[in-house]
């Protein structure tokens, strides 16, 4: 690519991306960004007043891609158990790059710690909602959502699961989300 050709905003978030899942959030950079891409730092700047800028469009686009979109698409079900079953399927069976290293990012900056903070919210949030109108009491509801979420996180660690590992698992934690809490112990 010439060097005088200058990418898209979108581009480069994409880019911003695309390193973070393979490098980690100190490859963020604009000098080292335009570098592998053939680039000055002027189409960066374009885009762009400052890296801070960068990292937070960087940011917005993995809160859309990682939950927002997921969560806007599995709204119109009417049916919570089907909902939940898409969304096991989703997230067990797709992981997703760059869970943890948005996580390590979030470790020492704030804007990402927040963004975590708020997306963590919003998924167990979305589970509490889903098993509510699947008719468990509120507490109870957080308390599997909970369970669910880290079990999601842990399984973030690994690979894909091969199909029969994430049958497996989406079959499991149905049965979780279906079994009714005996009414002294919600």
């Amino acid at each position: 690519m010439p060097r005088s050709t200058r990418l898209s905003a979108e581009r480069w978030v994409e880019i911003g991306l695309e390193t973070l899942a393979q490098q980690g959030y100190v490859a963020l950079k604009a000098d080292q960004l335009s570098r592998a891409q053939g680039m000055t730092r002027g189409s960066f700047y374009y885009h762009f007043e400052n890296v801070a800028d960068f990292h937070a469009a960087v940011i917005a686009r993995w809160k859309h891609v990682a939950t927002n979109r997921i969560i806007a698409d599995l709204q119109g079900t009417t049916d919570p158990r089907a909902a939940l079953k898409t969304l096991f399927h989703t997230a067990f069976g797709q992981p997703e790059s760059l869970e943890w290293p948005i996580r390590f990012w979030a470790e020492s900056e704030a804007l990402a710690r927040d963004a975590v903070d708020e997306i963590d919210a919003r998924r167990i949030g979305f589970l509490t909602d889903l098993l509510r109108v699947m008719g468990h009491p509120s507490p109870v509801a957080r308390r599997k959502a909970h369970l669910i979420y880290d079990c999601y996180l842990g399984s973030s660690l690994r690979h894909r699961l091969n199909p029969t590992e994430l049958e497996g698992v989406v079959t499991e934690l149905l049965t979780l989300a279906e079994t009714r809490v005996p009414p002294g112990l919600s």
